[in-house]
């Protein structure tokens, strides 16, 4: 269908992906100033039959309208257009830029409850409008939520209730039935596969991206080693043993996720505000003040942070005294308890808990680290591809995870980097952040020991979420 023009002025340029409902492409609006860019979306009938085209046509109006009145909300892509050529179903709506939440979900990479938790927060506030507006969505996953470039923010697409228009058959009594549940597998509760969704099946569906960030998991059964187990003895969902998780977080997620739709949060507002209450309830606000991307520092060191033995003992984060650092234009906390040295030869400086609790050379630090960069208008994604390259030409045979951009306290983007890496008998996991302010690279790096890394994560966000740069100008 490239170059297709669709409607006498949707002229089709590149096809972003297809299913069993239809395919959906990019095209340019040939009507309007400037040719802006929208998503097509072209809905394939399952049946021919007059009695089934009849029907969809009626179904794909009624949610064509209700998508439509959706569209009021700025974290929900505007419906353009809607019309039937050729005997097929054509939506078009607003294009977003920016990417999907796969980007921020990679296989086997466990992400912090700091970020989740802000994740849910984002997806449950959007999700309550369109509850509100008594629709269910039908088929949340990270493919159909995007961060939005322009402003970071959460954007819900790809609505299922449309997809109902294409999913029916007449049947040898000429009845009209529906023959493909709407929703992804791994994604979808029962109730939702027999047909019947809730709006507690949207709600299981955001419980379990937050199982699937927390453990690094694809639900998906049908992906490579995909899919959660259950627990045959009680029908739920079994996560917690792959993942240390604070025990009030896990029970909402445990909740979300309930096999029984009646013992469900019901609704999205209900789960928000039990997401709401741990942090509300919690020293840390803001869960992802500075959740950049993490960048992983090779001659460019940035934080790394020490983990404390107190907390190996304990499944929930307990209070401590933070101190603060100030110097070389960065504000930054951190647990009275720790060591910290600067570094004579650069701008920057280490943390390092207990010298009791650590082993003798494999030791966990966190490192803060500010550099001139030699090109000015280096920009982030420039600065941050010199990094990667760094790292592969140290060591080919590692693997470097990127993230999605983040936004900093004081909004600036930042990239996040996961890696592994040996040092004489040592091997260490490291998760880095770098943002780039007035040709100043800001490094943040936490590095651990793997069996060490999950245990002291906590402690190392809440020094990230602590850090503000108050200067760039020196």
């Amino acid at each position: 269908m490239i170059g297709q023009i669709l409607d006498g002025r949707y002229q089709i340029i590149q096809e972003l992906g297809r299913g069993g409902f239809g395919e959906t492409f990019v095209a340019i609006d040939t009507k309007r100033p400037g040719n802006p860019h929208c998503v097509v979306k072209q809905l394939q009938p399952k049946s021919t039959h007059p009695r089934a085209l009849e029907l969809g046509e009626r179904l794909f109006r009624q949610e064509a309208e209700k998508l439509e009145n959706l569209g009021n909300h700025d974290q929900i892509p505007r419906l353009l257009a809607y019309f039937q050529e050729r005997g097929e179903f054509y939506l078009v709506q607003e294009f977003i830029p920016g990417s999907d939440l796969t980007k921020e979900l990679p296989p086997g990479v466990q992400l912090s409850e700091t970020y989740v938790i802000r994740l849910l927060q984002e997806i449950l506030e959007v999700l309550a409008f369109v509850h509100q507006s008594n629709l269910i969505h039908r088929d949340l996953k990270p493919s159909n939520i995007r961060r939005r470039q322009s402003d970071q923010k959460i954007v819900l697409i790809d609505f299922g209730a449309v997809k109902e228009v294409t999913s029916q058959e007449i049947n040898a009594e000429g009845k009209t039935k529906f023959t493909i549940p709407i929703g992804s597998p791994g994604y979808m509760p029962n109730e939702q596969a027999n047909g019947q969704p809730k709006f507690s099946s949207d709600i299981y569906a955001v419980g379990i991206i937050a199982i699937q960030a927390l453990t690094g998991i694809n639900p998906d059964p049908r992906a490579l080693n995909g899919g959660i187990t259950t627990d045959t003895s009680t029908g739920e969902i079994a996560w917690k043993h792959r993942v240390a998780v604070n025990s009030r977080l896990g029970a909402v997620i445990d909740k979300m996720v309930r096999a029984n739709h009646l013992q469900r949060y019901q609704n999205a507002a209900e789960a928000l505000q039990a997401i709401t209450s741990l942090t509300n309830n919690s020293h840390s606000n803001n869960p992802t003040r500075f959740l950049g991307k993490w960048w992983l520092g090779i001659g460019l060191v940035g934080v790394v942070i020490p983990a404390l033995v107190w907390w190996m003992t304990s499944q929930i984060k307990p209070p401590f005294k933070m101190l603060n650092y100030s110097n070389y234009g960065i504000n930054i906390k951190y647990p009275e308890m720790w060591r910290k040295r600067e570094d004579g030869f650069s701008d920057g400086v280490k943390f390092f808990p207990s010298a009791a609790n650590q082993a003798q050379n494999c030791t966990t630090e966190i490192s803060v680290n500010r550099s001139n960069l030699a090109q000015k208008i280096l920009s982030l994604d420039e600065y941050k591809k010199s990094v990667i390259r760094q790292l592969k030409e140290s060591n080919p045979q590692g693997k470097v995870t990127e993230s999605s951009t983040y936004l900093t306290p004081e909004s600036f983007d930042a990239y996040k980097l996961v890696y592994n890496r040996k040092e004489d008998n040592c091997n260490f996991q490291i998760m880095e952040i770098g943002t780039v302010r007035n040709a100043k690279a800001y490094v943040v790096i936490y590095s651990a020991p793997p069996s060490e890394y999950e245990k002291y994560l906590p402690i190392a966000e809440e020094m990230i979420n602590s850090l503000t740069i108050v200067n760039t100008s020196d």
